[in-house]
């Protein structure tokens, strides 16, 4: 069953496929993968970039690959000088998921929009070993099919990297945490007197927070308002 395109929750309680977990840290499962290939009798050179999740575009290609999951650069081997091809053989909105129960296999199509045939279907095996594959013959050249084996495509079996609410109040409270323990540590001075050591404040790291501004007086100034060094407070006597 189909939960978002990244995922699906399987009908029989085994867990989830979280295709997410394929992809490196920039989403891609393959990037720029070389494949040879024969299409409709005809060999060409093809440049494959897949990722299972992530909308990407390719510069080079805007039109044609433009927010898509996979996108194919194809090549005519014999002809010398050919152009370049981008295909965008498929998008991550609505795309479909099927699984089959006698081969233990999820495959998941990806269409480049609701009227064109252009589409890629993926199939996810669950295995031990991870590998990319892509059949060497293809009888219909709209048809991109991948063959993938990993760990991950078993259900529950992998957990994508995801920075969540929860692991950035963590990261702000351990940056607030070290930033006080840094700011109280350069705040405080040791002073050696008859009486022992004396660990005071900076007057002028305090003062520059508070905005403080010495006032010249003929008396002797009050501490709650002065910034000059010899006023500072004894906090710790040893």
């Amino acid at each position: 069953m189909k939960v978002n395109p990244c995922k699906c929750l399987m009908k029989d309680g085994s867990g989830v496929v979280n295709l997410a977990a394929l992809g490196n840290m920039d989403g891609f499962l393959i990037q720029n993968r070389r494949v040879q290939r024969e299409v409709e009798g005809r060999r060409v050179e093809q440049s494959v970039t897949f990722s299972p999740c992530h909308p990407f575009s390719e510069p080079r290609a805007l039109i044609n690959c433009s927010h898509v999951a996979v996108c194919v650069v194809s090549r005519d081997p014999e002809a010398i000088g050919s152009v370049p091809q981008y295909t965008g053989y498929g998008k991550h909105e609505g795309n479909e998921f099927i699984y089959s129960n006698e081969s233990k296999m999820l495959s998941v199509i990806y269409r480049a929009s609701p009227e064109s045939p252009l589409r890629a279907v993926v199939h996810y095996n669950c295995s031990s070993t991870s590998s990319v594959t892509f059949p060497q013959v293809e009888d219909i050249s709209e048809v991109l099919e991948i063959s993938v084996q990993s760990p991950c495509a078993c259900p529950s079996s992998c957990q994508a990297e995801d920075v969540g609410p929860g692991n950035i109040i963590l990261i702000v409270f351990a940056l607030s945490l070290t930033a006080y323990f840094v700011f109280g540590v350069s705040s405080l001075r040791s002073l050696q007197t008859p009486e022992g050591n004396h660990i005071n404040p900076e007057p002028h790291i305090w003062c520059g927070i508070c905005f403080c501004f010495e006032k010249k007086q003929e008396r002797e100034p009050l501490l709650t308002g002065s910034c000059h060094e010899d006023d500072s407070i004894d906090y710790f006597n040893v």
